[in-house]
């Protein structure tokens, strides 16, 4: 298997979180060739580095090298990772999924294509995770959970068994969603909330047990 060149758009600090996954797969097995990091035209200058590797370009770059480069976005906003990926994989680029090696996939589960699953995350049987979704440290996923595209996932949260998460949902870190519950299309959970009821979409929930909260929306 040939090595793959690959890039990360975005080189904040999910950027270079991103990043050490690719390190550790490489570490087990050598797989990508990581170029540098891509960011938006507004962000670029040139000369730039980050933990030592270079920016080497914005969008256009990336687009220019479609045929030879791959990439995975590194951006943690829902609706951000949604308008980047469509267009990249419109002008022909490669989007491709990380997954932490301490992280097992069953096989009845799938995974879009962008997606990133970092380290001590645990997913269960039969799930369906879209595009661009991500899931940081420590999530937990019960069997048949279903996560839209583009919806982030932070630290330490756990969905339980048969839930539904819409696409570009944000869940805050060590948040937890019981059972059979829907979470529509997005919406926002806030970092420690319980969820013990269904959330509308485009709505902010917040709290124990999770209710919304009107103030913290922004249209």
């Amino acid at each position: 298997m040939s090595i793959k060149p690959i890039v990360l758009y975005g080189a904040g600090g999910m950027g270079r979180e991103v990043l050490q996954i690719i390190d550790g797969i490489n570490y087990e097995k050598p797989t990508y060739e990581f170029l540098g990091f891509v960011v938006g035209t507004a962000y670029y200058t040139p000369g730039q580095t980050v933990n030592g590797y270079p920016i080497i370009g914005d969008e256009q770059w990336l687009i220019d090298h479609a045929d030879t480069v791959a990439c995975t976005c590194a951006v943690g906003d829902p609706h951000i990772r949604a308008l980047v990926q469509e267009r990249l994989e419109a002008a022909g680029v490669e989007m491709i999924t990380l997954v932490a090696t301490d992280v097992y996939i069953p096989p009845t589960t799938t995974i879009g294509a962008g997606s990133v699953i970092y380290c001590d995350s645990r997913v269960s049987v039969n799930c369906a995770l879209g595009k661009g979704v991500v899931l940081n440290c420590g999530v937990t996923l019960g069997h048949d959970d279903v996560i839209g595209s583009y919806s982030c996932i932070m630290p330490g949260t756990g969905i339980s068994g048969n839930c539904t998460v819409g696409e570009q949902v944000f869940i805050g870190g060590h948040a937890f969603i019981i059972p059979d519950k829907r979470i529509g299309d997005g919406a926002t959970v806030a970092a420690g909330s319980i969820v013990f009821s269904n959330v509308r979409p485009r709505t902010t929930v917040l709290g124990n047990p999770a209710k919304r909260v009107r103030a913290l929306e922004t249209e």
